[in-house]
């Protein structure tokens, strides 16, 4: 299927099964499919276990070294300038390619977020050549929403520049809504014409409070979560996704996690890993 007839297909349709064939579309091939992930930054046998139990293709725990295991493979990420400047992080990058192997460096974390990786959009051009010279294919910085003026202003200036940046990378946490998540991932991938990395996304409620919490229940989001795997996959620009998980007691995003407190897979992580 060619990317204008895929965008003719209801999105939330695309996760039915045998939607593509329906579509007209030639049937899926596994090697491009899209890739399941998760985001972990432990470090101990629990970390490695919690990781392997969900069955994922990668992770990543944003940052530029490794953890516990580089099977499943691990993508390393520059988070901010500190990292950068102060952290040697393309050191560790480097020096640990010949254990990670990867081919992908992920960028700045939520450049425009006070509280993540905070910097200007001219700090991070400045800053960008550094992760160029890696060689390594380069994902955009990840900002707090699709519709970010800061990407918009980021990505203009890199074209600008003739700067490299091989595939986006976008956050999305919202209510449990298939056709509007699949909606942003297609609204991303349409304006910059790159493949598209989702390297968090989750069911959140933000009205929530602790004595108040999310309205969304656990079945509505593995309804969600089962919808947008599907979904993504059926998306030949979708390379790879990372759901996000938080404390199963998270009043905004409980129903989102993915292990129990003792460290054992939830429902909703049990779905993940069979996904």
């Amino acid at each position: 299927m060619d990317r204008r007839q895929f965008l003719t297909v209801p999105l939330a349709a695309m996760a039915a099964p045998g939607a593509l064939a329906a579509a007209g579309a030639a049937p899926a091939q596994a090697a491009t499919r899209a890739l399941k992930g998760i985001g972990h930054g432990g470090k101990d046998a629990l970390a490695l276990k919690q990781i392997r139990n969900l069955k994922v293709d990668w992770y990543y725990t944003w940052g530029a070294s490794y953890t516990v295991t580089t099977n499943p493979p691990f993508i390393p990420m520059v988070k901010d300038a500190k990292r950068l400047l102060e952290r040697d992080a393309i050191g560790y990058v480097m020096r640990e390619l010949p254990e990670t192997k990867t081919r992908h460096l992920l960028g700045f974390n939520e450049p425009d977020h006070r509280a993540q990786a905070n910097m200007s959009v001219d700090q991070a051009i400045r800053l960008w050549p550094q992760l160029q010279k890696t060689g390594l294919r380069l994902g955009s910085p990840a900002t707090v929403n699709v519709a970010s003026p800061w990407l918009k202003d980021f990505m203009a200036k890199a074209k600008k520049k003739g700067l490299r940046v091989d595939f986006m990378t976008m956050h999305c946490y919202a209510w449990p809504n298939v056709d509007s998540f699949l909606g942003k991932v297609t609204e991303l991938y349409e304006r910059y014409g790159k493949p598209v990395w989702v390297t968090e996304y989750a069911v959140a409620d933000w009205s929530a409070t602790r004595s108040n919490p999310s309205r969304y229940s656990r079945a509505e989001t593995e309804d969600f979560m089962r919808a947008t795997v599907a979904g993504m996959r059926a998306m030949p620009f979708v390379e790879r996704f990372a759901w996000k998980t938080r404390s199963a007691f998270d009043p905004i995003m409980g129903s989102s996690a993915l292990y129990h407190t003792n460290g054992k897979l939830t429902s909703t992580g049990r779905l993940y890993a069979s996904l």
